[in-house]
């Protein structure tokens, strides 16, 4: 039997012709075979890709070596920086002593032939060359918180706080201080740096508040974003937030000598001892309204 013409080459030319109504609405519904153009387009895109991504990751390489370099750089310069402060401060001191001793060795012996100028100058030679000194300890203490090996054990800074505490109420009797230590105020750290963190930070407290006729001392924590914050906090003079930023640095002050003596060390000492514990310190305060002093010590 004879087939129709037109309908054979229908069915011929939709099974040979990819270009159909049929093929294009399978196409259009993703059903179909992917256009030829599609297809080749494919390859240069993903090669793209693959040079893109190996680009990234020699500049991320380069990053890291640069970083590496960069933190070596600046080791090595913190530890020429330390050895340097203590070699000057070191060096300092033996001309120092003779400096005041000799200076209170003519205030002895020839005080009496000496005009009331004389033995002024003297004094003024003398004070300066203590200060000085002070100066000199200062440094050589703080330039040993970075040199100092670390032994890291679980502490309880309540006891370090409370025995302490008692050693200033001795040699102050007459001051009306209430201190509030939280018990069991675990950390890992090592035991004399955060001894003489705590002691700073205390001692710190118990000058500001000085002037007041009774004051409160308070050393605590709390949770922060999953953190151990420590924090102590007095309700004495405080300070300007203005000028938070100078804190920190060694021999910056935030009140006059004759307010409150000091060398203005403490806290650099205390922000070096939680810097090499991997913590932060940082403080809030207000003038006359007291000060809370706020550290961590990393993981």
């Amino acid at each position: 039997m004879a087939v129709p013409k037109g309908r054979g080459e229908s069915k011929s030319s939709a099974g040979k012709n990819p270009d159909s109504g049929e093929n294009r609405d399978a196409q259009r519904k993703g059903t179909g075979p992917a256009p030829k153009e599609a297809v080749s387009s494919l390859a240069p895109s993903a090669g793209a890709c693959e040079r893109r991504l190996a680009e990234a990751q020699q500049e991320l390489r380069r990053l890291h070596e640069e970083l590496a370099r960069q933190k070596a750089s600046a080791d090595n310069l913190g530890r020429e920086l330390e050895t340097f402060s203590y070699s000057v401060s070191h060096d300092l001191r033996a001309p120092l002593r003779h400096l005041i001793g000799f200076s209170n060795a003519l205030l002895e012996d020839y005080g009496a032939a000496l005009e009331p100028t004389a033995h002024s100058y003297l004094d003024c030679i003398v004070r300066a060359g203590r200060k000085m000194e002070g100066l000199v300890d200062a440094l050589l203490a703080l330039s040993r918180i970075g040199r100092q090996d670390m032994t890291l054990l679980n502490l309880d800074l309540s006891q370090m706080a409370n025995s302490y505490t008692a050693c200033i109420r001795e040699r102050e009797p007459g001051r009306k201080v209430t201190f509030r230590i939280a018990e069991h105020l675990h950390a890992h750290g090592d035991a004399v740096l955060l001894r003489t963190a705590v002691e700073h930070l205390l001692e710190n407290a118990w000058k500001f508040t000085g002037k007041k006729d009774s004051a409160t001392i308070e050393l605590g924590s709390k949770e922060e974003r999953g953190e151990r914050v420590y924090f102590v906090r007095d309700d004495g003079a405080g300070f300007d937030m203005r000028f938070a930023d100078r804190l920190f640095g060694p021999f910056q002050r935030m009140h006059r000598e004759e307010e409150f003596p000091g060398l203005g060390i403490g806290l650099a000492i205390v922000q070096r001892i939680i810097n090499r514990h991997g913590g932060r310190i940082w403080a809030e305060a207000e003038v006359n309204a007291g000060a809370t002093f706020y550290f961590t010590l990393g993981s």
